[in-house]
């Protein structure tokens, strides 16, 4: 619980777009990947339960192995690009029926394992301080999008939004840009219910994390370099 909140950490680990189940349990630094999601939030003891939302067996035995409550999800609610917001309702619904109601959700993706519990605690504590219906992490985003030209087909060249901003030196700007890096979500769950395409069409949170840390696992090279970090932090906690 959090200064009075009942806290619900939910894993969503459905399918890849390419239909492979394997994804979040491939082998990363000795562990299956969606084992370095799981095990941080274990160890939160803000946290009332910590769930698995998915519908692969195999995920499923592996995510209850260490540790985490298991959530099937219906092959009727899986799709392509299952939404994220359909398989928050399901898992709230599910967990009312046991009797189990919860205040926020924390929502995390197996892909993001360089997360750390500290950037969990911030992203949940502006949450309860700012008055937001949804944080979200973000990084700093890759291009100033006020750098950003329209290309069209008979090769002219337009500012894009006809951002003015790009004629003023990057120091005198007035924003500050960020790009959504899918480590952690937070919002609250009578918001989420009434939500109807995403959870984030309310006032929105915006939590700053290290770029290091917000790699998301998509290729093999960012399988390599995540692997090389979190096996140094592991041998920097054995040489604690």
């Amino acid at each position: 619980m959090y200064r009075g909140n009942r806290i619900l950490a939910m894993i969503p680990a459905f399918r890849s777009h390419d239909g492979r189940h394997d994804e979040h349990i491939r082998i990363l630094a000795e562990r299956p990947l969606i084992y370095w999601t799981i095990q941080p939030l274990l160890q939160m003891i803000e946290l009332d339960e910590v769930i698995v939302s998915s519908e692969d067996v195999n995920t499923q035995i592996i995510s209850s192995h260490y540790g985490a409550n298991v959530i099937e999800l219906p092959s009727t609610h899986v799709t392509e690009q299952t939404p994220s917001l359909l398989a928050v309702k399901h898992a709230l619904a599910y967990l009312e029926r046991e009797g189990k109601t919860f205040d926020i959700v924390l929502y995390l993706h197996p892909s993001s394992p360089l997360r750390q519990p500290a950037d969990i605690e911030k992203c949940l504590q502006l949450l309860v301080e700012g008055g937001y219906d949804c944080t979200a992490s973000f990084t700093e985003a890759l291009e100033n999008p006020n750098e950003t030209w329209t290309l069209h087909e008979n090769n002219e060249a337009t500012l894009y939004k006809d951002n003015h901003y790009f004629f003023m030196p990057r120091h005198e700007q007035p924003y500050t840009y960020g790009r959504l890096n899918g480590a952690i979500y937070a919002f609250h769950a009578h918001y989420a219910r009434e939500c109807i395409h995403s959870f984030l069409e309310g006032s929105v949170g915006a939590y700053m994390m290290d770029h290091t840390q917000s790699l998301v696992v998509k290729q093999e090279a960012d399988r390599k370099e995540a692997e090389k970090i979190l096996l140094a932090r592991r041998d920097a906690e054995d040489h604690a």
